[in-house]
């Protein structure tokens, strides 16, 4: 049989869902042809047909490296991670993002706008708040498809602040939780143990770079004002439960945000305090 004449028989088969037939024919191209993009993609679907996720994420995944700006193999991955729900967020967002960039490049805002809205949708539905999270940020200005989908996004101020509210509540349960864990280790005491985990949480933590964002992009001088206010005290709290030696840094920042809140007149006590007690240059050990 030909190659032309395998492929037909499998698409055939695919639409009767004879999804053994369908196998068996596109294997039969893929002997002669190992790099066949079609025979590739039936046999994917036949194995998502069947229920054989990973054969069918293999062939899918092969087919894309055949014709990675091809958005069909794309599509039959997206398709098959949605059907598994929780078990593929990420690699969803990650196909959803690659989808959305195909249609970017051929000038189809649309359906690049609807990848994006599918991934968002399934990570909100069936992912942690950190996988929402990361979908999220495919909307924002890092984003690869941002400058072409720009306008059609909601604007980058409330993105931003709906990945700060997931960050906050996540680092106040994790801040909890650890100490919680940690305290009654031998030698520990309370203070050293929540500096301790404080200091762990607050590195590994975007926050910053996100209020920063929301500061950047939004056009509500309320909510501008809210942002810096907490930009400036996640700062400070950050310096403070850095251990000696390692505050100069981010004692710099402190100074800065609190300098530039206070030029403008900005009302925040602690802005105000850092500016009329650090100048003199005392050191901020003492804090």
């Amino acid at each position: 049989m030909s190659t032309k004449a395998a492929l037909k028989a499998a698409k055939s088969a695919i639409d009767s869902k004879k999804w053994d037939e369908a196998i068996a024919q596109a294997n039969t191209v893929l002997e002669k042809d190992p790099k066949n993009y079609f025979a590739k993609l039936f046999l994917g679907r036949a194995n998502d047909g069947i229920g054989k996720f990973e054969e069918a994420a293999t062939a899918y995944m092969d087919a894309t490296k055949f014709k990675p700006e091809d958005p069909q193999a794309w599509l039959g991955l997206r398709g098959l991670y949605e059907k598994q729900k929780a078990a593929k967020v990420d690699e969803s967002t990650q196909v959803g993002l690659k989808l959305a960039e195909i249609y970017a490049d051929l000038d189809d805002a649309h359906k690049s706008q609807v990848a994006i809205d599918k991934l968002v949708n399934h990570a909100r539905t069936h992912g942690t708040k950190q996988q929402y999270a990361r979908a999220l940020a495919t909307q924002l200005p890092t984003s690869p498809v941002y400058s072409y989908l720009e306008g059609r996004l909601q604007n980058p101020a409330t993105t931003f602040t709906r990945i700060a509210e997931i960050h906050e509540t996540e680092e106040e349960q994790t801040i909890k939780r650890l100490i919680a864990e940690r305290k009654t280790r031998i030698g520990a005491t309370l203070e050293g143990t929540t500096m301790s985990v404080k200091n762990e949480v607050f590195g590994a933590s975007p926050l910053e770079e996100i209020y920063q964002g929301i500061i950047d992009w939004t056009r509500d001088d309320e909510q501008r004002r809210v942002y810096e206010e907490k930009l400036l005290q996640r700062a400070y709290d950050a310096l403070l439960a850095l251990p000696a030696g390692k505050k100069a840094e981010k004692r710099e920042k402190v100074m800065k945000l609190a300098h530039d809140m206070v030029i403008i007149q900005h009302p925040f006590l602690l802005a105000w305090q850092i500016e009329l007690e650090w100048r003199p240059g005392q050191e901020i050990e003492a804090y």
